[in-house]
């Protein structure tokens, strides 16, 4: 266990140095390579681990046309390209991890307080999701710096960076709908874009939906129970700063851009609560939506300390957030069904 508390306790000892301590250029870089080496270099390690080798096994001595039309061309390319490699797994890793580490450092140098955001970043999305959930979690490398674009009102970036997610994992199609709220224009091409992005997105929910059933069908609910098994924990910590934006929005930093997107977020994480409520038996649906929701926690936890919400000082909110990562991270190194996967940390190079 001692890496993961490493890997957490380090930015903590940064925040309470200086929570809102930009980071400079150099120190973006080693913080982006010390995540992708932690988490491309690691050995038998996370939920994805085994399910993932066919992917690269049966791309090896075929045509990378026949890889692409596999599906998922991205990952399937990134297979195709390491299959005849001696860096193998590792090297699909690293570039995943690369990729990863990029968005979140992208992401968090735009917070208000960048450490407090890696560090609400690191017990989950770190930890279980990038280690977790490879092709989700290089969706959300593209999908982070994406709505970084898409709260400054900048459209077509964010469209090139779903674009890119989705050729990892299709269900970040769903992520389009916020162009909606977050993106003002009355012309008749805008007009057209909305309806073509509502339908792209209502054919993605669809294909999220029926994907979780015919898996559930096919692999059998033990293969892929600790994929939504968690929902519920998943869904609730998106649910927590999403309350905590829809109740007080006027007490976080945001520009009017800002809080159009990430309201819509918050209410999708509310939205995510009701669907798992009402339809239980699409919880694996539920939690592949859920888990690009993440960045909420993000955005609004690096802003909870300066809000002064229940009568707080900064100080005494920064530590209870603080707090609430080291909890996040002992419940599931301790507690979680399948944190064996996760256990002990092994790295190629026999760290």
């Amino acid at each position: 266990m001692i890496p993961y508390w490493l890997l957490l306790l380090l930015p903590i000892w940064a925040c309470l140095e200086g929570p809102r301590r930009p980071w400079p250029a150099w120190q973006a870089w080693l913080i982006g390579i010390t995540l992708t080496l932690f988490i491309g270099l690691r050995h038998e390690v996370g939920g994805d681990w085994f399910s993932y080798i066919p992917y690269l096994t049966r791309a090896e001595g075929i045509p990378i046309s026949e890889s692409i039309a596999m599906g998922d061309p991205g990952y399937n390319i990134l297979n195709w390209l390491f299959a005849d490699n001696p860096l193998g797994i590792y090297g699909v890793n690293i570039v995943s991890g690369a990729i990863f580490s990029a968005g979140l450092v992208v992401f968090c140098r735009a917070q208000p307080l960048p450490w407090l955001a890696l560090c609400l970043a690191i017990p989950y999305l770190v930890i279980v999701v990038a280690m977790g959930y490879s092709r989700q979690g290089v969706a959300l490398g593209f999908i982070m710096p994406g709505m970084l674009a898409l709260e400054r009102g900048r459209m077509w970036p964010f469209l090139l960076a779903m674009a890119a997610a989705a050729t990892f994992h299709s269900t970040a199609l769903v992520m389009l709908a916020f162009v909606v709220p977050a993106v003002r224009g009355r012309t008749f091409l805008m007009r057209v874009l909305r309806l073509l992005i509502l339908l792209i997105v209502g054919a993605a929910l669809v294909q999220t939906f029926l994907a979780a059933h015919v898996e559930m069908m096919v692999a059998g609910y033990i293969e892929v129970e600790y994929k939504s098994e968690g929902a519920a924990i998943r869904v609730a910590m998106n649910l927590l700063p999403g309350l905590l934006l829809l109740l007080w929005p006027k007490r976080f930093d945001f520009t009017d851009q800002q809080l159009r997107l990430w309201r819509a977020m918050a209410l999708t994480a509310l939205v995510c609560a009701m669907a798992l409520v009402l339809l239980p038996d699409n919880s694996t649906a539920v939690d592949r939506i859920a888990l690009y929701v993440i960045p909420l926690q993000l955005v609004v936890g690096s802003r909870l300390p300066c809000t002064q919400l229940f009568g707080l000082k900064q100080t005494q909110l920064l530590l209870a957030v603080l707090g609430f990562c080291v909890a996040v991270e002992f419940v599931w190194l301790n507690f979680a069904t399948h944190a064996s996967g996760w256990l002990p940390y092994a790295s190629v190079l026999g760290l």
